[in-house]
């Protein structure tokens, strides 16, 4: 029997890790599968100091809880593909090499994307939820997306999983990418521009899929939103903290844009009195992007692997901070 320990930061009861917990029992390895606190420094290095390898979800890596751990754990793994919770140079420092699942869950958060840019165009929910209140008929007229100019921020795997869902409709896409060097993508429909600001000022739904960090903390703000046609909405499904919320909430009140989409927030769970939760062409899914069956099984696939890997004596190809 293999005297390795797992941490699994995600609750069994709400998320399917069977294939997690049968492949390691299979290996010999022991998982404590317990969620924590997103913001909990010291149940971090608690939970930290009982494993070998963690399977991390939004618990904070830094500077404080990875000197805690230096020598215990010896390799983190994100589940998903964001690795903002994770200070990675220091981990670096610290010799503990940071993995994650780049493009396991792609196409489920790009399909969580297309599902808000259609519900901006017809108000879906509003038309349920006012059905269920005995509202009959409960029609919005909206808009279709036949016709439309998509923007995106960032061509990542989800970019291009959201690309491909949209080949149906009518659109015509802008893409811009400061880090991207292939473009063979382009075609008549799909174009490549030069800046940010083109995206914001050309497109009817503009979608964000970029990383955050320092250089994106806060970048979507009143500087872009004053670009934007008054009728254009915004989506996220990346993170909450790349939009500045004050200035999401003066835009879609003042009717400076149409309306957003959210799937993240800069606090999550937000508070009941949040504004974006009450603003009727705000609408905010629980960061529910990833949450399919089938993403759930192949980022389960990919992190029991790399694990096996990295026990084995070999460094997984998903390490970020060589």
């Amino acid at each position: 029997m293999s005297n390795i320990t797992i941490w699994l930061d995600l609750d069994p009861d709400k998320v399917d890790v069977s294939y997690l917990q049968n492949k390691f029992k299979e290996d010999g390895y022991n998982l404590i599968a317990e969620q924590i606190d997103f913001a909990d420094e010291d149940k971090t290095i608690e939970m930290g100091m009982k494993a070998d390898a963690v399977i991390s979800s939004s618990e904070p890596w830094n500077e404080r809880t990875l000197s805690a751990v230096k020598g215990q754990v010896k390799y983190i793994v994100r589940y998903g593909a964001g690795l903002d919770n994770i200070d990675l140079p220091f981990a670096a420092s610290v010799g503990i090499p940071v993995g994650n699942v780049p493009g396991a869950n792609a196409a489920a958060v790009a399909e969580t994307a297309l599902l808000h840019i259609l519900n901006l165009g017809r108000r879906f929910t509003t038309c349920v939820d006012g059905v269920s209140n005995g509202v009959w008929p409960s029609t919005v007229t909206g808009n279709e997306l036949d016709g439309k100019t998509v923007g995106l921020l960032g061509y990542g795997n989800i970019g291009r999983q959201l690309v491909r869902m949209m080949q149906g409709f009518d659109v015509n896409v802008l893409v811009y990418d400061p880090y991207l060097r292939d473009r063979s993508d382009a075609n008549d429909r799909l174009h490549f521009v030069g800046s940010a600001e083109e995206v914001f000022r050309a497109s009817d739904i503009i979608s964000l899929h970029i990383p955050l960090t320092d250089e994106t903390h806060g970048s979507i703000n009143k500087e872009k939103f004053a670009l934007m046609k008054p009728t254009a909405y915004l989506v996220n499904t990346c993170r909450g903290g790349v939009i500045d919320e004050a200035d999401l909430i003066e835009a879609v009140t003042s009717g400076e844009i149409a309306g957003a989409g959210l799937d993240v927030l800069v606090h999550e769970p937000p508070e009941k009195d949040d504004p974006l939760l009450h603003l009727p062409n705000v609408f905010v899914t629980s960061h529910m992007g990833a949450a399919s069956m089938e993403s759930e099984y192949r980022s389960q696939v990919i992190i029991a692997k790399c694990i096996e890997e990295y026990f084995a004596g070999k460094m997984p190809y998903n390490v970020k901070n060589m």
